[in-house]
């Protein structure tokens, strides 16, 4: 069904120098993206299609009140924008203004005589006719653009559907786009504060590695996000003994980032007995039941053992972690440390914790990691798994440093990707 010219907002047919005018102004407005810019080249463009001598923006910041403001945009280098530069605007007194305002109809009003009281007249100045464009937002005219004229019959009632078709087309874009750099500003916001949020979770783990006869260390973090709620620590302990512990905070981000930092905080006020790894857990749940995850229905799942160089043992206890690789190198078997499971911390303060212990020898290796590394996807669906890092922890060719770096390259070849989709964490620990 063919269109017909007068069912659309302006001509269909328009001249070839219109035409080439209408072009230009839609090709230079698409160079900015700046909303100020968008609106001043929009308007100084307009106006030659449909001219006027002064413009003055009307707005209703609340739509459950009869306030209504208004703003002069004479400055055509630097206008007004009404959708969020409120600053700029004064408060309306009574009037014919503030009426069809709050009307929200599109108006024509040539030949202004007795219509305006004084206090418009001085705002309108030698202005004889007026338009009224309404703007929408949510069904609402929540601002107005009034267009005037010197001459008393300045303005054509035909213009007006064009003028409210394309003026609120504009304003709204406008609109979205001011909304969409207010959200990217947030986002930046947010981002530097999880920055932050992210550099004081580091500077909570360890600075250096310890020093311990007969065992090589070696560690690696990666949150998944600015922040996360993967945890390791040591804990150098009596009788040239060590403790190490290494835990997962259910979640991702800054709440999981919380509860790891209260976690350090639990951990560092330990001055309990140093024998039994599961004395030490059973601290750590409850103080994290009875003040923080309770409520919430955060847990962690923890692993903490001791280390005694005299005679290479590994006293372990586990809150529900991925149980540690233990394997010596060549072709070994690959063995958990699995025997002291019990749930995750932060979920009974009436849980206490076992032991198990593992006699080691030189050339073992144990790795402890968080559900990151072997939970990541490859590119067939398929995780990483237990089976790919036992191949790498039994290589004889690699030291502690070494398993790391081959963990985390044979990783990002596995996934196609150096960021992951959780938290990843490594402590190797090799027998010398």
């Amino acid at each position: 069904m063919p269109i017909e010219e007068n069912t659309l907002p302006f001509s269909a047919t328009l001249s070839a120098s219109r035409l080439e005018d209408v072009t230009d102004m839609m090709r230079e407005i698409s160079k900015y993206s700046d909303p100020a810019d968008i609106v001043r080249e929009y308007v100084q463009r307009i106006r030659q299609f449909y001219p006027v001598d002064r413009v003055i923006a009307l707005s209703r910041p609340d739509m459950n009140s009869d306030e209504v403001l208004y703003a002069s945009m004479g400055n055509w280098d630097k206008p007004v924008l009404p959708w969020g530069d409120l600053d700029s605007f004064q408060p309306l007194g009574d009037g014919l203004l503030k009426n069809l305002c709050l009307n929200g109809e599109p108006t024509i009003l040539n030949n202004l005589t007795d219509e305006l009281n004084e206090s418009e007249r001085d705002l309108i100045g030698n202005m004889n006719s007026l338009r009224v464009i309404p703007l929408f937002d949510k069904g609402d005219a929540t601002q107005m653009i009034v267009g005037l004229k010197e001459e008393g019959s300045g303005f054509q009632q035909e213009d007006l559907s064009a003028l409210v078709w394309l003026g609120n087309l504009f304003g709204k874009a406008v609109q979205n786009l001011i909304k969409a750099r207010e959200l990217e500003s947030a986002y930046q916001e947010v981002d530097r504060e999880l920055k932050t949020v992210g550099q004081i979770q580091r500077d909570l783990l360890p600075e250096t590695l310890p020093e311990i006869p007969n065992l090589e260390l070696a560690t690696y973090y990666e949150p998944s996000a600015r922040a996360g709620g993967d945890y390791y620590d040591f804990f150098p302990l009596e009788d040239g003994r060590l403790g190490i512990f290494i835990a997962d905070v259910s979640g991702h981000g800054t709440p999981a980032a919380v509860v790891m930092a209260i976690m350090h905080t639990i951990a560092h006020t330990y001055t309990g007995s140093q024998e039994l790894p599961s004395q030490f857990m059973t601290y750590i749940n409850k103080h994290l039941c009875q003040n923080f995850t309770t409520r919430s229905g955060i847990f962690v799942t923890a692993f903490y053992a001791i280390y005694n160089p005299q005679d290479k043992s590994l006293t372990y206890a586990s809150a529900g972690h991925n149980p540690p690789i233990h394997r010596k190198c060549g072709t070994s078997p690959v063995t958990s440390l699995d025997r002291a499971g019990r749930i995750p911390l932060g979920i009974s303060s009436e849980i206490t914790y076992d032991d198990a212990t593992v006699k080691l020898s030189s050339g073992d290796r144990v790795v402890l990691y968080t559900d990151g590394i072997i939970e990541a996807f490859g590119s067939d669906d398929t995780q990483f798994g237990t089976d790919r890092l036992g191949a790498i922890v039994g290589r004889c060719d690699l030291n502690s440093t070494t398993i790391v770096d081959a963990v985390v390259n044979q990783l990002q070849k596995f996934t196609g990707t150096t960021s992951q989709a959780d938290d990843c964490t490594l402590v190797v620990m090799k027998v010398r």
